[in-house]
């Protein structure tokens, strides 16, 4: 017999009674969890040397010998990718908006897309002047496989989305994609310093982007950044952002600016403030310490969660050697009685003192994607909507309605930490 919420009674004892029902939590909450963000040791002192320099961006004019962040982060982020070059922007839809445009895609050309991401993913495209063709996920990652591609749309580019804890097989992608003149662009949103067989996130494909939006492993507040090996896209990339200019090519003469009016193509301002670069510098430096600390504990939990049946971790592919948490990820072959997973979501919440969630909607029924609201996409949100009329998204589907999420800074804890989700994910699927 299904026992409903509204059926339980106060007969159950405090401890075995769900906390959003009434009954004791497994966590006291007077415990807490880490703080996200978390300052480098240099931020402060990046920042001030920002404040009182003269250079608040990168159309400042040259003062003295003060270099800017961003030519400094720009450089330090291509060193950790692994690739040549990197061009800042302020936010991570604005590196896929610049990188899907230095392609010099037709318009109207047609984009994949997985209905398994945030809307950006999508949005970018379109403001490209492209149209985006959602394709399903594969289940066990998440992430769009080359068995997901739609070739039958002549799509001129991929968007290879990197999920919650999981990176996208690029290689096999690039297996499919490159011999049709199609290009692979990594979104990397959730994939800093992500590995594929010991390569990073970014440097797989033909185009990286990252965000480093406050919740991102990887913050400024707001920003991003496109990584390239192309010497031919760079300096597109560069005006692209930057309203037609790129890189002086010398040394920057006293009060001149960084950038030449080059004009190859039509750009926009995209450019990443001095402040924030000042930030991300600072960040970088910690990165791969929280990603020990990050990882180590996600490891300890899955184990933890062997114990629960029907319950795991999302697992990454064979080929990703090393992951990246920005969502950690609880996968469920079935609901408990009486629960979908908005309401197992609530539960954990209640029963640990922290936030855990269902996965952003799906972009085939988002409420977020509505470019028919923008007069200068019409007749690409009218074709997007005419080509997504009768698909389905069957995996899609599944893991939206069969995972919860939680922030990467849950991880940043300790085993007891662990512990106390493990308990709190028994508690609830015990109904």
């Amino acid at each position: 017999m299904t026992i409903k919420v509204e059926d339980m009674t106060t007969s159950i004892p405090l401890d075995r009674r769900l906390a959003v029902d009434g009954g004791r939590p497994v966590r006291p909450p007077d415990r807490p969890w880490p703080r996200w963000p978390i300052p480098a040791p240099d931020a402060a002192g990046n920042l001030s040397a920002v404040l009182t320099g003269g250079r608040w961006a990168i159309s400042s004019p040259s003062v003295g010998d003060t270099g800017l962040f961003e030519r400094r982060f720009a450089a330090d982020f291509a060193r950790y990718v692994g690739t040549r070059h990197c061009v800042p922007v302020d936010h991570g839809s604005s590196a896929l908006v610049v990188a899907l445009e230095s392609l010099g895609l037709g318009y109207g050309e047609t984009v994949l897309v997985p209905a398994l991401t945030w809307t950006a993913s999508a949005t970018a495209a379109l403001r490209a002047g492209l149209v985006p063709v959602l394709v399903d996920v594969d289940r066990d990652t998440g992430c769009v496989g080359p068995d997901d591609l739609d070739l039958s749309v002549d799509p001129r580019a991929v968007v290879a989305v990197h999920w919650a804890s999981n990176m996208a097989d690029v290689p096999a992608l690039d297996a499919v994609t490159r011999p049709r003149g199609i290009s692979v662009v990594e979104d990397c949103a959730q994939a800093h310093g992500a590995t594929w067989q010991g390569r990073q996130a970014g440097s797989l494909g033909r185009l990286g982007c990252f965000s480093f939006q406050h919740g991102k492993v990887l913050t400024c507040g707001e920003g991003g950044a496109v990584v390239t090996d192309d010497d031919t896209l760079a300096p597109v990339l560069q005006e692209l952002r930057a309203d037609s200019r790129r890189y002086r090519g010398d040394r920057t003469p006293a009060g001149e600016l960084d950038l030449e009016e080059s004009a190859g193509v039509q750009g926009a301002n995209f450019c990443l403030n001095e402040f924030s670069a000042a930030v991300a510098c600072a960040q970088l430096t910690t990165l791969d310490d929280q990603h020990g600390v990050r990882n180590h504990n996600y490891r300890l939990l899955g184990e933890m969660l062997n114990g629960v049946d029907g319950v795991r971790l999302l697992r990454p592919a064979a080929g990703q050697t090393r992951i990246s948490i920005y969502e950690g990820t609880i996968v469920f072959d079935e609901l408990p009685a009486g629960m979908d997973n908005a309401a197992v979501a609530a539960a954990l919440t209640a029963e640990l003192g922290r936030r855990f969630y269902c996965t952003d909607e799906p972009l085939h029924r988002s409420r977020l994607l509505q470019p028919w609201t923008k007069p200068l996409l019409a007749p690409l949100a009218e074709r997007f909507a005419a080509i997504h009329r009768e698909r389905t998204y069957p995996n899609t589907e599944w893991l939206a309605a069969h995972t919860v999420q939680t922030h990467h800074s849950t991880f940043l804890g300790t085993e007891q930490d662990m512990e106390d989700i493990a308990a709190a994910v028994a508690k609830v699927f015990a109904r």
